[in-house]
C-alpha cells in the first residue's frame, strides 16, 4: 500500500506542480525561438501580464542561451514594458542567470514582428 500512495504522489507532483506551460508562438529572422507561458497570462483592464521565453539560437553578447522576461502588455495599442528579466547560460531558461528587476520603459509596438504576434496572442488568449 504505501508504495502505490508513493507512486501516487510521484505521478501527481510532476504534473500538478509544474511551474510553466510553453506554448511556442514561433522564429524570429535570427532562428532564436519565441514561447509564453499560457498559465502566467493575467489580464488587468486592458492590459496583460505574462512570460516569454526566447531561446537563442547563439549566445548572446552576454554569454546567454535563453532569456524569461516579464511582460506588461498596452491591448489597446501593443506597447509594452519589460517588468522583470532572466537571462540563462543554458537553452530553454536552465543553468546560472542573472536578474535585471528595474521596470523599463513603455516601448512602441513594432509592426509585423514576432513580437507583436505575441503580444497579439496574450491580448486575445481566453
Amino acid at each position: 500500500m504505501r508504495n502505490i500512495v508513493f507512486i501516487i504522489l510521484i505521478l501527481f507532483s510532476t504534473n500538478a506542480f509544474a511551474d510553466y506551460k510553453w506554448k511556442r508562438i514561433g522564429k524570429n529572422v535570427d532562428g532564436d525561438v519565441n514561447y509564453v507561458d499560457l498559465l502566467s497570462i493575467k489580464r488587468v483592464g486592458n492590459n496583460v501580464f505574462f512570460f516569454r521565453l526566447m531561446d537563442y539560437i547563439k549566445p548572446t553578447e552576454y554569454g546567454d542561451l535563453s532569456s524569461k522576461i516579464y511582460f506588461e502588455v498596452n491591448c489597446l495599442d501593443l506597447s509594452f514594458r519589460y517588468i522583470k528579466d532572466f537571462y540563462y547560460q543554458e537553452p530553454m531558461g536552465n543553468g546560472k542567470y542573472t536578474v535585471n528587476d528595474k521596470i523599463g520603459e513603455w516601448k512602441e509596438n513594432i509592426k509585423d514582428s514576432l513580437g507583436e504576434a505575441t503580444r497579439e496572442f496574450v491580448c486575445n488568449f481566453k
